[in-house]
């Protein structure tokens, strides 16, 4: 009886440190020549790091510790410039991809966290972009990006943890960042300089967006599914000419779910959500 306590008492003092998750780190890289494909620079908003080919041989990822915010609704510029081996792997193009963990479960492998994903791109500069969802969730997470050599030198398609592993080794380099989601406080709580209210809600299909005032101002009303993604364009006009627009969901998604619209005049961004149903 003594020695089953002691079990469980050594167990209950280890399980939180072992269960405790981490983000992966890969090993090194099967090494073949010191001149390995890597990213050399990386652009996001307010990041630009410049690094050798491959930083590290201890391990395929480097823990940059550079770090930007990202706003919720927003879209981003990604520019990654990466190398190639000239001298064993000459004519061979790499594989681009960006991850964000969203959902902070430190795997990368949830519903839109592969941001990026250009496949066969020639070493130089790429240049992408990605929007995050109206519905990422707010606080500080990880971002990976990595540039590998693909098929044209027998290798796998990346993944963020190499699982499952490539069988000629992770010929490339994975680069770690830190990322702050933050809300776009016009999706949770509409901008005070712009209100405007969206009726009937829930909808199932003709929706009127009344305005809190004529401006006379340039105005855009668009659409978003609830990922963020832009699926229509509801009005474009150089000047408000009147105080509500109607519009008719069914001509922008057949789909019953929460959109958002977006109000845009000048500098003031407004969102309202909107309930579609069938």
């Amino acid at each position: 009886m003594r020695t089953f306590t002691l079990t469980l008492l050594v167990a209950a003092v280890l399980i939180p440190s072992v269960m405790e998750a981490q983000y992966c780190m890969l090993p090194g890289r099967t090494p073949y020549a010191s001149q390995q494909p890597g990213i050399t620079n990386f652009k996001l908003n307010t990041i630009n790091r410049t690094s050798g080919n491959s930083e590290s041989t201890s391990t395929v990822v480097v823990e940059t510790g550079d770090s930007t915010t990202l706003v919720q609704g927003h879209t981003y510029t990604v520019s990654i410039t990466h190398s190639q081996d000239v001298v064993n792997f000459p004519g061979t193009r790499n594989n681009i991809r960006v991850w964000i963990d969203y959902n902070g479960n430190k795997d990368y492998t949830d519903a839109n966290e592969t941001v990026i994903s250009a496949d066969f791109q020639t070493p130089g500069t790429y240049t992408g972009s990605f929007t995050v969802p109206l519905t990422a969730p707010i606080g500080t997470t990880m971002l990976r990006a990595t540039a590998k050599m693909s098929s044209d030198a027998g290798h796998t398609i990346p993944t963020p943890c190499d699982n499952p592993q490539d069988p000629i080794g992770y010929h490339g380099e994975m680069e770690d960042y830190k990322v702050k989601i933050i809300s776009n406080t016009a999706v949770n709580e509409v901008n005070k300089a712009y209100i405007f209210s969206v009726f009937p809600n829930p909808a199932s299909g003709k929706i009127t967006v009344a305005l809190n005032e004529i401006t006379n101002r340039p105005i855009i009303i668009d659409i978003y599914d609830v990922t963020g993604k832009l699926i229509g364009n509801l009005l474009n006009s150089t000047k408000q000419s009147a105080s509500s627009y109607n519009f008719d969901l069914n001509n922008y998604t057949n789909n019953a779910g929460v959109y958002f619209i977006k109000v845009s005049s000048d500098n003031n961004v407004s969102y309202q959500k909107v309930l579609k149903i069938n």
